[in-house]
């Protein structure tokens, strides 16, 4: 079952690369997108930002997680996420180890920074993200020490 988890969490994340600006913007391909990652995820998936700034960012239902990641990303002229690597963390749990490269509005400059998701499945769907903006965060929450 591990090993299907970790395929099930690959599948529902975009490929490394992937421009996220692009990918959640709200336009005419928007609604195509969102069917075809939906059967990946629980109907009830919720989601939890820790560690950022001002308020802890949480909700739950897909679309709800979509509009999110649109608020997030307004900042920004590009955003791209690597995935570094997925582990079988037990439980029905998965780390994944994530690099971000991304480039304010308005500037030249590009920010990279390492962080991790910790994905919870249920049912063989996800069911929970918890999101961590630094490495040891996701690390300690998983119950790993880097």
């Amino acid at each position: 079952m591990s090993q299907e988890n970790v395929e099930i969490v690959r599948a529902a994340s975009p490929p490394s690369g992937t421009e996220l600006t692009d990918l959640f913007a709200d336009d005419a391909g928007a609604l195509h997108r969102l069917e075809v990652v939906a059967p990946l995820f629980h109907p009830e998936v919720e989601f939890e930002v820790h560690g950022g700034v001002g308020e802890r960012l949480r909700g739950t239902g897909l679309q709800q997680l979509v509009e999110s990641w649109r608020e997030w990303l307004k900042p920004f002229e590009a955003f791209t996420t690597e995935i570094e690597d997925c582990i079988d963390v037990g439980d029905e749990r998965v780390l994944v180890l994530i690099r971000d490269h991304v480039q304010p509005r308005g500037t030249d400059s590009r920010i990279e920074s390492v962080g991790c998701n910790l994905v919870t499945l249920r049912d063989s769907k996800i069911a929970r993200i918890d999101f961590y903006p630094s490495r040891e965060q996701g690390l300690e929450a998983a119950g790993l020490r880097e």
